[in-house]
C-alpha cells in the first residue's frame, strides 16, 4: 500500500490526536476521574499531561513523520488502545474513557478497534517512510480541496461515533417479550382458572355485558 493510500488515514489520526490532547487541556477533569476509575492516578495535571502528549505526538507526525512522529503516533494509538482493553475487561461498567474531555464517552469494542486500525496506521506509515502533511498536500495539486475536505469529514463523522454511540447502544433495551413465548393454551387455562374462583365458568351470562342471566 502506498503513501497516496495511507496518508489520509495517517493524517486523520494525527488530526484527531491533537484535537483530543487540546480537549484534555481545556477540560481535564473527566480524563482524570477515568484515570481513577481505572485504578491509575489520576489528577487535573495527569489528564493535562496525557493530553500534551497526544498535541505533541500530533504535531510531530504532521511536521517529521519520517523522523520518528509515524513512529510514535503508532505507539500512543496502541497505547490509548491497551488502556481501553483494560477498562473494558476490568471495569465494563466505566461511564466514561476520558477521551473526549467533558463528553462521557463509554468505552466500547468500537472505540477499541479505531485506536488499533490508527495504531497500525501510523506503524505502517513509518515503514513506508510517508511525507509530511505540507508536502503531501503540494503532491495533491487541483485535488488538494476536495481530499483535505474529505479528511476533515470523515474526522468529524469518526467524533460522532466514538461519542455517540456506545452512549446510544448502552441506553437501549430489548423490550420484554418473555409472554409472547408462553403458550396460547397456557394462556387460557389461566385465565379459565381466575374466573372460576371468582365464581364465573366459561359461557356465564356476566361475561356478556347487557345481558341478563335466564331464571330457571
Amino acid at each position: 500500500m502506498t503513501s497516496d493510500a495511507v496518508a489520509p488515514l495517517f493524517f486523520l489520526a494525527a488530526g484527531l490526536l491533537v484535537l483530543a490532547g487540546a480537549v484534555k487541556l481545556a477540560r481535564p477533569h473527566a480524563t482524570a476521574q477515568a484515570l481513577l476509575d481505572a485504578g491509575l492516578p489520576g489528577s487535573r495535571a495527569a489528564a493535562r499531561g496525557v493530553g500534551v502528549v497526544e498535541i505533541v505526538a500530533g504535531v510531530w507526525a504532521f511536521v517529521a513523520p519520517d523522523a520518528g512522529g509515524a513512529l510514535v503516533l503508532g505507539a500512543v494509538y496502541l497505547g490509548f488502545a491497551a488502556f481501553l482493553g483494560y477498562v473494558l475487561r476490568a471495569h465494563p461498567d466505566a461511564g466514561s474513557c476520558g477521551c473526549a474531555g467533558a463528553t462521557a464517552v463509554p468505552p466500547s469494542r468500537l472505540h477499541l478497534a479505531l485506536d488499533v486500525v490508527a495504531g497500525l496506521v501510523g506503524l505502517w506509515y513509518a515503514m513506508i517512510v510517508g511525507p509530511a502533511f505540507g508536502a503531501w498536500v503540494a503532491s495533491l495539486g487541483w485535488a488538494t480541496v476536495p481530499i483535505v475536505a474529505g479528511v476533515a469529514l470523515a474526522g468529524w463523522l469518526a467524533v460522532i461515533v466514538v461519542t455517540e454511540t456506545p452512549a446510544a447502544f448502552r441506553a437501549w433495551q430489548a423490550p420484554a417479550h418473555d409472554h409472547e413465548h408462553e403458550p396460547h393454551g397456557h394462556d387460557h387455562a389461566v385465565a379459565d382458572r381466575e374466573l372460576a374462583a371468582s365464581g364465573i365458568v366459561t359461557g356465564h351470562p356476566s361475561l356478556w355485558p347487557g345481558t341478563k342471566p335466564e331464571v330457571a
